[in-house]
């Protein structure tokens, strides 16, 4: 019961016996809001995590109380799960109330229940990387891209400009059509937070946690950090006509230890169609050639010399563009084209607009604006530090040139019973069967592996399921 920051849980009439009479708990003021606030948020990431499963239903129009099967996700929702009322604790509700002594710990709608963490992801990032909520907290990219305030009025417009791409090889090489109904693409993962091993940092400075902690004390807690933003490496190593004949399921075997990973495998000898992947009728060819224009204004030599070293980029060292990148789509290969750039620096336009001669503004140094940035990222980590050997940035280069022993990059998945050698795609998918096998405690539990920093990776474990 819950009247004025009052709550009072009682035994449920069938929980009552003649020698169990008596009230459970009553808490009061601070402590009943506090209990609140644990079951309110509770509900509320629920029903938040259930969003698209609701939606689909809405869409079939079905209820979320309706039985479609036994399979998970098919059987009827927890009222939890769905019901936007429930999220405020009321007279009635069955709740289950983890103690320690009279301290109420948590409060859950099930026996057996998701948990939160002890705060928030948001609270283990430092203030200087959390969106900028006014003009004085833009950082470099936000100048450079632009930002617009998530938290109330405010925008900057940026200063790059990306002009019209122009596709210079001609059509017939550059795009291949595979027709109706299409090629099947293996299904794309979603960010998944609550695997605290590859999302949590063991300290502010992001660097990986140590392996072999439990669930729980690998999660969110006070005075650790956020790892950062989570990458693909360039899928160094593929085999000659990997992209080859893509219609056709090779998805099982293995060429030079890499997989037909964009590919989706049939089950039984069929095509798998439906809402957990999408099929496209045509992609662009590796090698095929654009060019664009770029355009800049009012950049300090800093955020230029940044921008012009990541198009400045060594042989073999490419960008991840668009989607798709688990997969092996989006390496991308970027070069400026020296004889069409026109590069002026403040000095140069004051000088061009000082005269009414028809001149040109001198050119500006693109190397040295180039160690501008370098030199400022290199003090920023301590002077005896190399500009490559910066955390981010060798994590960076690390994504832009791919494992360079060919280590193939997929998503962690588990090998099966009898399997031995490369593990290749499931049919059925069963991504989740690796974390299983990571977490497992007790009788031939886990390694418990944290996700390891970019830099130096060597790879996970193939790890067995049971």
């Amino acid at each position: 019961m819950n009247r004025k920051n009052r709550i009072v849980a009682k035994l449920p009439e069938f929980a009552k016996s003649s020698s169990v009479r008596r009230l459970l708990l009553r808490l009061q003021g601070a402590e009943a809001v506090r209990a609140q606030r644990l079951w309110t948020d509770l509900i509320l990431n629920y029903q938040h995590i259930h969003e698209k499963d609701l939606e689909q239903r809405k869409s079939k129009e079905k209820s979320p109380r309706d039985y479609l099967g036994n399979t998970p996700g098919q059987t009827a929702w927890s009222r939890q799960v769905w019901d936007r009322e429930y999220s405020e604790l009321r007279e009635g509700f069955l709740c289950y109330v983890r103690l320690s002594g009279d301290y109420v710990e948590g409060i859950y709608p099930v026996s057996i229940s998701r948990d939160l963490y002890a705060v928030a992801p948001l609270s283990l990032l430092p203030p200087s990387l959390r969106p900028s909520t006014s003009l004085s907290q833009l950082s470099p990219a936000d100048r450079v891209f632009g930002w617009v305030n998530q938290r109330g009025k405010g925008a900057y417009k940026g200063n790059v400009r990306i002009g019209p791409v122009t596709c210079i090889t001609p059509r017939e090489q550059a795009i291949e059509y595979f027709g109706t109904p299409g090629l099947p693409l293996a299904i794309l993962g979603q960010p998944k937070p609550q695997q605290a091993r590859f999302y949590v940092a063991a300290s502010q400075t992001g660097e990986a946690q140590a392996n072999g902690l439990t669930k729980e004390d690998a999660g969110y807690s006070p005075g650790k950090g956020l790892r950062g933003r989570k990458v693909f490496p360039h899928h160094n190593g593929l085999p000659e006509g990997h992209w080859n004949e893509a219609t056709k399921d090779r998805t099982q075997q293995a060429s030079n230890r890499h997989f037909q990973e964009y590919r989706r495998p049939q089950l039984h000898g069929q095509e798998q169609r439906d809402n957990q992947n999408r099929s496209i009728q045509g992609w662009v060819r590796s090698g095929t050639e654009f060019t664009f224009d770029i355009h800049v204004t009012n950049l300090s030599k800093v955020e230029l010399g940044a921008l012009l070293w990541l198009l400045s980029l060594p042989e073999n060292h490419y960008h991840r563009f668009g989607g798709g990148k688990p997969l092996g789509f989006g390496s991308v290969r970027l070069e400026i084209i020296s004889a069409n750039m026109h590069l002026h620096d403040g000095k140069g336009w004051k000088e061009f607009y000082s005269t009414l001669d028809d001149v040109t503004p001198a050119l500006a140094d693109r190397h040295a604006l180039v160690q501008a940035y370098q030199e400022a990222v290199r003090l920023s980590y301590g002077k005896s530090t190399s500009f490559e050997q910066v955390s981010f940035i060798a994590a960076w280069l690390k994504m832009a040139t791919g494992h360079a022993d060919t280590l193939p990059t997929h998503y962690p998945r588990a090998r099966q019973q009898g399997q031995g050698g490369p593990v290749p795609p499931h049919p059925e998918g069963l991504a989740y069967e690796w974390f299983v096998a990571n977490d497992r405690t007790g009788h031939k539990s886990g390694p418990q592996v944290s996700l390891p920093d970019l830099e130096a990776d060597t790879g996970l474990p193939m790890l067995d399921a049971r």
